[in-house]
């Protein structure tokens, strides 16, 4: 049932129970409480409530028929809501760090890096390369009385000819100090501390000190330990002799560096062996004594006639290096070489220029070249 039909039942219901009541009797004088009148009021108000509750179920039972009201429609305006925002959480990042690479300093003596450069580029004295001897190695020793020897065997294409003798301006032949049959080696002296021994094809050279007297007893030692076998030079190292270096010829790359230091022009001449050793670095007539250099054990010459002089022998990786100067200190000298970096043979060629052709090819035709073999007794 619509709502305005059950507000007019309503009404019309209660107009009849407001018109039986008055009927009774004035308003203002009490009706007689009689069972009968009692049961009349009773029975108007409970047929008001069976009205009613009718009412309400037909109301409830009547659906969405064509007969229902019009619905009265909604013209409350509700606030427009925009889309609602949901927020984000972000993940703060990880604090920065150190990330990895795979860039490696470069190590000098490497094979990457053999060489050791001036930082810039700058003028250079005595620039030299000198290529491998073909076959040809070296051994330095240190004698009982402390002193070093050097030696140093090549390897010979052929066996040389017959020298002529030399002759003076007059033609007349010049005198020489015949050879010296040391133990089974033919030794030839030549100028201080310098002496050839003769091998089959091939050469054998001994440097050691220039201000002693020729054959002293330590060479002579030596000399008469040593024996050849066919192609091999074999030292059995008397007692109280000692190995400071030996193995193959290696390229030399040599430079002068010029400096300053302590108001004075200073050339520093460091001669570089790549995948050399202490023997090829230390070959020649210096004196080595034990030092550390640049942190490493190393081996440092002063010359007796030139005491300013100062050179030192050592290996920076698998590189030999000879480095010396005149009128610095070791500190100095030290210095210098922390100074260089580490280079490659591209980066000399390219400062440089090119560097000489190898060794010509191998037309040795002994079949058995000289080669030492060192043994202790």
């Amino acid at each position: 049932m619509p709502p305005i039909a059950r507000r007019h039942l309503r009404e019309h219901l209660f107009d009849i129970a407001t018109r039986s009541h008055t009927s009774l009797g004035d308003p203002h004088v009490n009706a007689p409480n009689t069972a009968r009148a009692n049961a009349a009021r009773l029975a108007a108000l409970a047929l008001l409530g069976v009205i009613g509750v009718g009412g309400l179920a037909y109301s409830a039972t009547r659906g969405t028929g064509a007969n229902d009201a019009t619905p009265i429609p909604d013209t409350t305006v509700s606030p427009t809501v925009g889309p609602t925002t949901v927020p984000v959480t972000v993940l703060q990042p990880p604090p920065p760090t150190a990330a990895p690479t795979t860039t490696t300093e470069p190590v000098p003596g490497s094979a990457d890096t053999p060489l050791l450069l001036p930082e810039q580029r700058r003028p250079l004295d005595e620039l030299t390369v000198v290529r491998r001897a073909l076959g040809g190695s070296s051994l330095l020793l240190r004698a009982p009385d402390l002193s070093t020897i050097a030696l140093r065997e090549r390897d010979g294409v052929a066996p040389p000819p017959p020298s002529p003798p030399s002759t003076d301006a007059a033609g007349e032949p010049l005198p020489t100090i015949p050879p010296r049959i040391v133990g089974t080696m033919e030794v030839v002296q030549g100028d201080a501390g310098m002496y050839d021994v003769a091998v089959p094809c091939g050469s054998l050279e001994i440097r050691e000190r220039p201000d002693v007297e020729p054959f002293r007893p330590e060479l002579v030692q030596l000399l008469s330990a040593m024996s050849l076998d066919g192609g091999a030079i074999n030292i059995p190292l008397p007692e109280g002799w000692g190995v400071i270096g030996a193995g193959p010829s290696t390229d030399e790359f040599t430079f002068g560096l010029p400096i300053e230091i302590g108001g004075n022009d200073v050339t520093v001449r460091l001669a570089q062996f790549p995948d050399g050793n202490l023997a090829v670095a230390g070959f020649g007539s210096g004196q080595y004594s034990p030092t550390t250099f640049l942190g490493q054990p190393a081996w440092i010459s002063r010359d007796l006639d030139e005491p300013d002089h100062l050179e030192v022998i050592g290996m920076v990786g698998t590189t030999a290096y000879r480095v010396g100067a005149d009128g610095i200190a070791t500190t100095e000298l030290e210095a210098v070489m922390e100074s260089l970096v580490p280079g490659d043979i591209d980066e000399w060629i390219t400062r440089f220029g090119a560097i000489p052709p190898a060794t010509d090819p191998d037309i040795r035709l002994c079949a058995q070249q000289p080669e030492f073999a060192v043994t202790a007794v």
